[in-house]
C-alpha cells in the first residue's frame, strides 16, 4: 500500500501541502502546497466541526499531512485520515496504526510512558505487535534507554512553548530505533515527537496543531 495517495489528499485542509523544511529533519516534511482533495464522509464531518488536528510526517518517505481527532478513550486518541486510516496515540506516544499495510497493531507502553512523563532517564522494556505481509501478528520485545536532553522552546501555531527533549534508544536482537519526544515540563504533555512505527512505515513525526 502506497502512503502518498493516502496522506496527500488531506494536506491542504488545515496546514496545506508542500516540501520538507530541511532545518528540522527530526520532524520530517512540513507541508505548504494547497491541494483540492475529495474527503471521505467521516473526515469531512470532522472538518466541519473543527476537530482538533495533528500534523504528521513519514520521515523516510518525505510525505506528510494533517489528521483529525475522531475520538478519545481515556488515555487513547484516535486520529483519522481522509480514507479511514488511523494513528492511535496513548498520552502522545504511538500505540498503533490502522490502514497503512504492515503496521503496528499495538504497543505496551506503561514503562516507557513513566520515563517520558516523569522526564526521567533509565532503562525499560517496550512490547510491540506488528502485522506482517501475511496478515499474521508478530510480537517484538525491545530494551530501551531513556535520556533527558535540553530544555528549549518548541514552535507551535499558537506560539512557542517550553519543552524538555527526551530520547529513547531501543533495540532487540535484530532491530533498533530511536524515538524523540518534546515534552512540556508542567503538564508533561508530548507536543512534538519522532517515533518509530515499524519496519514498513519507518519513522513517524507528530506535532500538535493549536
Amino acid at each position: 500500500m502506497k502512503l502518498w495517495p493516502l496522506i496527500l489528499p488531506f494536506c491542504g485542509l488545515l496546514l496545506g501541502c508542500g516540501t520538507v523544511d530541511v532545518r528540522d529533519t527530526l520532524l520530517g516534511p512540513v507541508v505548504t502546497r494547497f491541494e483540492d482533495p475529495e474527503y471521505a464522509p467521516r473526515f469531512a464531518a470532522l472538518a466541519q466541526t473543527q476537530a482538533p488536528a495533528l500534523q504528521i510526517g513519514f520521515v523516510e518517505r518525505q510525505e506528510g499531512g494533517t489528521l483529525l481527532l475522531e475520538r478519545r478513550d481515556g488515555a487513547f486518541e484516535y486520529w483519522l485520515t481522509p480514507e479511514g486510516g488511523q494513528i492511535i496515540l496513548q498520552n502522545g506516544m504511538l500505540h498503533g496504526t490502522r490502514g497503512f499495510g504492515e503496521g503496528l497493531l499495538a504497543s505496551e507502553l506503561s514503562e516507557p510512558l513513566a520515563h517520558i512523563r516523569g522526564l526521567q532517564g533509565g532503562y525499560s522494556d517496550r512490547f510491540h505487535t506488528y502485522l506482517d505481509g501475511n496478515d499474521r501478528a508478530v510480537a517484538r520485545t525491545y530494551r530501551c534507554l531513556f535520556t533527558r536532553g535540553e530544555t528549549s522552546d518548541t514552535a507551535l501555531r499558537s506560539g512557542a512553548v517550553r519543552t524538555v527533549q527526551m530520547r529513547e534508544d531501543c533495540r532487540s536482537l535484530d532491530q533498533e530505533f530511536t524515538n524523540i519526544y518534546w515534552v512540556t515540563p508542567g503538564a508533561r504533555r508530548i507536543v512534538q515527537s519522532r517515533q518509530w512505527a515499524g519496519p514498513y512505515i519507518g519513522a513517524l513525526s507528530t506535532r500538535v496543531v493549536e
